[in-house]
């Protein structure tokens, strides 16, 4: 696989175990707690989540997500195929 031919939001998703899920447009308040549940289980460093954010959405700081940004990140890191790349 040539990475050239690919944006980086593809490659993402391919590694995602479930890559065609259907995104609720209500969104919970708890997020924020899921998220940083994920962060401390999956053991993400600062470095690939600030990689993530930067590809994914163009930005550096998770605190300017909106709520479907927010569902996004939390799918990806819930669904991401941590055998096939370690983040």
């Amino acid at each position: 696989m040539k990475l050239m031919n690919y944006d980086t939001r593809t490659l993402i998703y391919r590694n995602v175990r479930y890559p065609q899920a259907i995104l609720p447009k209500n969104q919970t308040k708890r997020q924020y707690t899921i998220l940083c549940r994920l962060i401390r289980q999956k053991k993400i460093t600062k470095q690939s989540f600030d990689i993530l954010l930067l590809e994914l959405f163009g930005i550096s700081d998770w605190k300017q997500l909106n709520y479907s940004q927010m569902y996004e990140i939390i799918f990806i890191l819930t669904h991401w195929d941590y055998q096939k790349v370690r983040l």
